[in-house]
């Protein structure tokens, strides 16, 4: 359990000193992460990705394969994007916010719905990265309306996600879209310095005021992989667990179990797969083992404790 544990009440929040386990980022990193990790302590959030250009059909087809992966019954955690990635003058939040992908947003609700499925919907996640795009005012009046449409269309049990980036603009406020329309913050960390920016004390410091949980939408130990077990642990897995435990109100985990290493455009990243070394799979399995995560087998709990209505 961890010490000072808290509890605010918020959309599909777990009780005090619980986590909801989380891992993805593909269907094959997801069933390489169980393996590792043992079926009996499968992660109750999965991790995808969609957008509200192209097909529908996509997302829904991402929601089958999910239900497919395992006989548990898994939340997904969704990456809602509102640009294309690395190519950021290709930001269309401004287009989101005046109505013209209203069509698309209500697909999206629709499958969303269909699924029956609880989901965290991390809304134009890293809003603040420079990599992204966003405009600050656009962005905020596009979460906003993606939020009105959300509940408009049923979709009580999914909880708006506001998602920050350390290593992007600091000022992240100027893009909050406000208290009223938001269930949880996030964060993603990546690189080792990260647990340690002065913007992340501020983000989650900022969270805890306004008391609102905390969800690590993303993390994978950037620049130094799993390889070299004694390294991996000291410089990257230590401080994620001692960011846990400094702050209670992080009640979410999202762990991208990926070789980086093997894509071009990520090269340098490192293998961040947990099976990459012994040690660290060991490690980290003690880690998510714990008594505080939740897991997909809690299906009790997901239905009795999460699921409310707002």
């Amino acid at each position: 359990m961890l010490k000072d544990s808290v509890y605010f009440d918020r959309r599909l929040e777990p009780e005090a000193g619980r986590i909801l386990h989380g891992a993805g980022q593909s269907p094959e990193a997801f069933l390489e992460y169980l393996k590792a990790i043992g079926a009996e302590y499968t992660p109750l959030l999965y991790m995808m990705y969609t957008g509200l250009r192209g097909d529908p059909n996509r997302f829904r087809a991402k929601l089958a394969r999910m239900n497919d992966l395992v006989p548990q019954s898994l939340v997904p955690q969704i990456g809602l994007s509102m640009t294309t990635d690395g190519t950021p003058e290709e930001h269309y939040e401004h287009e989101v916010a005046e109505g013209t992908k209203d069509d698309e947003l209500i697909a999206f609700c629709a499958a969303l719905r269909e699924s029956g499925s609880p989901a965290f919907v991390r809304i134009g996640y890293e809003f603040n990265g420079r990599w992204n795009g966003y405009e600050p005012e656009s962005y905020v009046a596009a979460f906003r309306r993606i939020v009105k449409t959300m509940r408009a269309q049923g979709l009580e049990d999914a909880a708006a996600v506001w998602c920050f980036a350390p290593g992007g603009d600091p000022d992240y406020m100027k893009w909050y879209p406000g208290d009223d329309c938001v269930d949880w913050w996030s964060i993603d960390l990546f690189s080792v310095e990260h647990f340690e920016l002065p913007e992340t004390g501020a983000f989650m410091a900022e969270a805890y005021r306004r008391r609102f949980p905390v969800l690590i939408g993303e993390s994978t130990p950037r620049f130094v992989g799993c390889t070299d077990a004694d390294r991996a642990i000291s410089a990257w897995f230590e401080p994620y667990r001692r960011f846990l435990e400094a702050n209670p109100h992080c009640k979410g985990t999202g762990y991208i179990n990926w070789n980086w290493a093997s894509y071009p455009m990520w090269a340098d990243w490192g293998d961040g797969r947990i099976t990459a070394s012994a040690g660290v799979c060991d490690w980290y399995r003690r880690l998510v083992t714990q008594a505080q995560f939740i897991h997909a087998g809690d299906s009790a709990h997901i239905k009795e404790s999460l699921c409310r209505n707002y």
